[in-house]
């Protein structure tokens, strides 16, 4: 396939200001031994840093060097890449995470984002013998809900269609991406349209039990 048939688009940040994209794939510029007129410029337009890196619908691509970056002296830089760095030990921080101790929905760090749908459908995975963990980070996503059993990941997410359905039915297509991006990080993923907690909420409940028992 043509590259021009992708709808693929090469410029620079200039040209990008006031777009977006489904997928971004960006380039700091910053090598060992740039030049100092580079740099230069590089420390007086951190706002096209900032254009840069939201751009992007659902996923953003740094191909870059880290360590150039953090000794670069250009401070948005080196806080990117500081921050990058956390974005791996928040990850490894999930892991030491459990499971809630009861059947009602606990206090989460950010109760805005619950709807009454997840609160019922974990009582209902509760009652079934499925503990997930709520509100779980994977690299700049928050998981409605994560369950583990025999060595696999599940990400469960529970939609309305006022926030994830297009005119035309589908998913939207940044939580198409996003399912491809946790899908590439090792998670099945499952996703539930309230009608579907609605009508049969059994069914979604054995659906997800029949994974938990998976071997």
């Amino acid at each position: 396939m043509l590259l021009r048939q992708l709808d693929l688009l090469i410029d620079t940040v200039h040209k990008f200001q006031g777009d977006e994209r489904d997928v971004i794939i960006f380039s700091p510029v910053i090598s060992k031994n740039i030049p100092d007129g580079a740099l230069g410029f590089l420390k007086k337009t951190g706002n096209l840093f900032n254009v840069a890196i939201t751009r992007a619908r659902a996923v953003l691509i740094v191909v870059g060097d880290p360590v150039a970056a953090k000794a670069s002296g250009v401070s948005y830089l080196e806080a990117f890449a500081e921050y990058v760095d956390g974005l791996g030990k928040n990850h490894q921080s999930n892991a030491s995470l459990s499971p809630p101790s009861g059947p009602e929905y606990p206090a989460v760090a950010k109760p805005g984002l619950v709807s009454d749908w997840e609160r019922l459908f974990y009582r209902k995975l509760w009652d079934a013998g499925v503990r997930p963990i709520l509100q779980y980070a994977e690299e700049k996503f928050l998981l409605d809900f994560a369950v583990r059993s025999n060595g696999r990941k599940l990400n469960l997410e529970v939609d309305g269609e006022k926030y994830h359905r297009a005119w035309n039915g589908e998913l939207l297509r940044r939580d198409q991406l996003r399912n491809m991006r946790m899908m590439e990080l090792g998670w099945d993923v499952m996703r539930f349209w309230v009608y579907q907690l609605r009508d049969d909420m059994p069914a979604c409940v054995q659906r997800v039990k029949a994974w938990t028992d998976k071997q």
